[in-house]
C-alpha cells in the first residue's frame, strides 16, 4: 500500500480551560493537514477543516496512540479521495459499525 511521509508536530491548544496538548499534521513542504489531540484519557482523534481525506474518518475517530494516528494518516494522505479513504477503512479492521458507531479502534 502506499504512503506518504507526514510530521505530527506538538503544540499548544487553546482551551477554555488553558492550553492543551495537541500536534499539527504536517505533510511535504510543511503542509497543516489537520491536528490531533488527546481526548477521553489515552485516546487521541483527528480532524481537520481542509481535507477531505482526513475528514473520511468521520466525526471524532478515536485511536489508541499516536503512533497509530501517523500509520493510519500516512496511508490516508497517500490516497487521491475521500471516498477511496472511506473504502479503505470500511474494508479494514479498524471500523467497528456495531460497538463504536463507527469510530476506529
Amino acid at each position: 500500500m502506499k504512503t506518504t511521509k507526514i510530521e505530527l508536530r506538538e503544540v499548544k491548544l487553546g482551551t477554555l480551560s488553558g492550553a492543551s496538548q495537541g500536534w499539527l499534521i504536517m505533510g511535504e513542504q510543511d503542509v497543516i493537514h489537520g491536528m490531533a489531540h488527546p481526548i477521553d484519557g489515552e485516546l487521541f482523534t483527528i480532524s481537520s477543516t481542509t481535507d477531505p481525506r482526513i475528514q473520511a474518518f468521520g466525526w471524532c475517530p478515536m485511536f489508541d496512540s499516536l503512533a497509530h494516528v501517523q500509520n493510519d494518516l500516512e496511508i490516508a494522505l497517500a490516497m487521491q479521495s475521500a471516498a477511496e479513504v472511506e473504502e479503505w477503512i470500511e474494508q479494514s479492521e479498524r471500523y467497528d459499525d456495531d460497538s463504536h458507531q463507527g469510530h476506529l479502534h
